[in-house]
């Protein structure tokens, strides 16, 4: 019963700073050829959660929510996953390796996995596992496309891709998860409401 009411506590908070979540940016992906949105939210004058937007198979959206205290982490595994994506694009180009599917040896700080069904689902605490991945098409691509299962209900499910597949993918977003950039859209838009009293 403990656990369940702390799930239910943890479930309650994440929908209530859902909602208080606003669109701090967006970043273009090559793979998918879509633009997709960063989403942020903000507590005592810092950076509380990050929402980035990724494809779902089944969902209209879906998010990873990043910590705000986690950003930095998430930032530096996502700067050396690009280094050894592009390394490893290089040494297959090199030596014509055609198939490969490869887990990268690199470490993310755990996120939250949420998408819209009827409505707002969870998955809590994902370790995200990118792999290295050479597709059919010749195409070389870091993807992480987990089967996410609602932690309040086994039954509801979705799949998610966060795909990189050139080096402007990952600096795309790395260049919108700017903490103080972010910080500074929502407190202008506060400001600008707080106007109107």
């Amino acid at each position: 019963m403990k656990k369940l009411s702390i799930l239910f506590v943890a479930f309650f908070i994440i929908s209530i700073s859902l909602k208080a979540q606003e669109e701090v940016g967006t970043y273009y992906n090559n793979y998918f050829k879509e633009e997709f949105t960063i989403e942020a939210s903000q507590k005592n004058n810092k950076i509380s959660d990050i929402y980035i937007e990724v494809s779902a198979k089944k969902s209209s959206q879906s998010f990873i929510n990043i910590g705000g205290d986690d950003l930095e982490t998430f930032k530096a595994s996502l700067i050396a996953l690009r280094d050894k994506y592009l390394s490893w694009v290089k040494i297959a180009k090199d030596n014509n390796v055609t198939e490969m599917n490869k887990e990268f040896d690199i470490k993310f700080p755990s996120v939250t996995v949420a998408w819209v069904g009827s409505k707002w689902w969870f998955d809590f605490n994902r370790k995200i596992s990118m792999r290295f991945l050479i597709l059919e098409s010749g195409k070389m691509v870091a993807v992480w496309a987990p089967k996410v299962t609602a932690s309040s209900n086994e039954y509801i499910d979705e799949t998610i891709y966060f795909t990189f597949e050139c080096e402007d993918d990952f600096n795309n977003l790395l260049d919108k998860l700017n903490s103080q950039v972010m910080l500074d859209k929502l407190q202008n838009r506060q400001n600008k409401e707080d106007l109107f009293q």
